[in-house]
């Protein structure tokens, strides 16, 4: 496996809902994208954020992969339920943070150790540390990122309101660790985001998928 990371990229750990959570998902991108022209959210893999971009520091990238061996093999399935939409000022989305009225322990859990296994691997010249470290941490499925303007919100959630929105409670058992690209990360990334995927684990199953790139 070729394992050369150029210095331009970016990673993130997602988990990733089951099959027809990600369809549903996946239809709404794309109805937004064919009748509103967003794009932002359909760049990316239908997903949860567990630990958001990061710049990687320049050392190797096999302990880092370790790490997070180490976590998944000793983090079990946790039930993840869905709270109605999550708005802020760069995209909505379906909450997924909280679990009977209160924030998810399993889900919030997970993230901690997921971020203290990358942490020593973080560059110190982050782009994105302040951004996704810093508290709350408010776990999502994305339906429109960034391109959307706010002052569209209510006319969108409007429009979604035949849409097919998942509801019932999923068991989040998979995860993957991804590289992203992009050609302006100072500025508009998510117009030319593009990424590979690298490693998936699915708890309590095979081995880890360590993808050949």
């Amino acid at each position: 496996m070729n394992l050369s990371i150029p210095s331009t990229s970016r990673f993130a750990v997602y988990l990733i809902p089951p099959y027809k959570v990600a369809r549903d998902v996946a239809e709404i991108h794309w109805i937004l994208c064919k009748q509103f022209g967003l794009t932002a959210a359909s760049r990316f893999q239908v997903h949860a954020t567990i630990k958001g971009f990061f710049k990687k520091s320049d050392d190797p990238l096999p302990p880092l992969i370790e790490r997070l061996d180490a976590v998944f093999a000793t983090q079990h399935p946790f039930e993840v339920h869905f709270n109605g939409f999550r708005l802020n000022d760069i995209g909505l989305g379906l909450d997924i943070s909280h679990r009977g009225g209160k924030l998810n322990p399993e889900l919030l859990a997970c993230r901690e150790r997921v971020v203290d296994a990358v942490l020593p691997h973080i560059a110190p010249d982050c782009d994105f540390a302040n951004s996704d470290l810093e508290p709350p941490f408010r776990a999502h499925l994305t339906l429109a990122f960034r391109d959307i303007s706010t002052t569209m919100y209510d006319h969108v959630l409007a429009w979604l309101q035949d849409a097919p929105l998942p509801t019932e409670p999923f068991l989040a058992d998979a995860f993957h660790f991804l590289e992203f690209f992009s050609e302006d990360w100072e500025g508009m990334w998510w117009e030319t985001l593009t990424w590979r995927l690298h490693k998936v684990w699915i708890l309590n199953s095979n081995p880890p998928i360590e993808l050949q790139t």
